[in-house]
C-alpha cells in the first residue's frame, strides 16, 4: 500500500522516510506502559524546529506513612528519606527524583531527540529508560523499604501498553 508522504498517522505527522514527528503543537504524543509493577509514561514534545525530548517519569513507590501502629513505619521511613537524599548522585544524566507532597517518589527522565525521529529511537530509549530503571525500583523496594505507590501494578518483568 503505498501513501504519499508526509501523512498523519494518530498523533504524528509520517514523513517519505518512516520517521515521525508531533503533528500539532497542543497535542503531542504519549502513552503509558507498565513496566515491573510501575506504569511509565511517555510524551513527546517538539522543543524546536529540529529537536524535541522525550520525557519518561514512573512513580517508583511511596515513603512508608507515620500513620501506622506505634513505632512500625519509624525505621522504615528513616531508611527511605535517607535513600532518597543519597538518590541524586547515582541518578544517570538527565534523571530527576523528587518526593511528591504525598510522598509518592517520582523519577523522571528527559532526553533529545532529532525531529523526525524513527519509531526505533523512541522505543530505544524508552527500553533505556526502563533498563536503568531496574536497580532503583530493586533498592527502594527491597533495600529501605519504600512501598508499592499502587500506579497501575502488572506482573513482574512484564512490558505491556496501558490504555489511555
Amino acid at each position: 500500500m503505498l501513501f504519499n508522504a508526509p501523512f498523519r498517522l494518530g498523533p504524528f505527522i509520517v514523513d517519505a522516510e518512516g520517521r515521525l514527528c508531533p503533528s500539532t503543537s497542543e497535542r503531542f504524543p504519549s502513552f503509558r506502559v507498565a513496566w515491573r509493577g510501575h506504569v511509565v509514561r511517555a510524551r513527546l514534545t517538539a522543543t524546536e524546529p529540529d529537536g524535541g525530548t522525550l520525557a519518561l517519569q514512573t512513580v517508583l513507590g511511596r515513603v512508608p506513612s507515620t500513620g501506622r501502629p506505634e513505632g512500625a513505619g519509624a525505621l522504615p521511613r528513616r531508611a527511605a528519606f535517607a535513600a532518597m537524599r543519597a538518590l541524586p548522585g547515582t541518578l544517570p544524566p538527565g534523571w530527576t527524583v523528587v518526593l511528591l507532597p504525598d510522598h509518592r517518589v517520582l523519577a523522571e527522565a528527559k532526553t533529545r531527540l532529532l525531529l523526525p525521529t524513527s519509531a526505533e529511537d523512541l522505543v530505544g530509549e524508552l527500553a533505556l529508560f526502563l533498563l536503568r530503571l531496574v536497580p532503583y525500583l530493586e533498592l527502594l523496594a527491597e533495600g529501605v523499604g519504600i512501598e508499592p505507590a499502587g500506579d497501575g501494578a502488572a506482573a513482574p518483568g512484564s512490558l505491556k501498553t496501558c490504555p489511555g
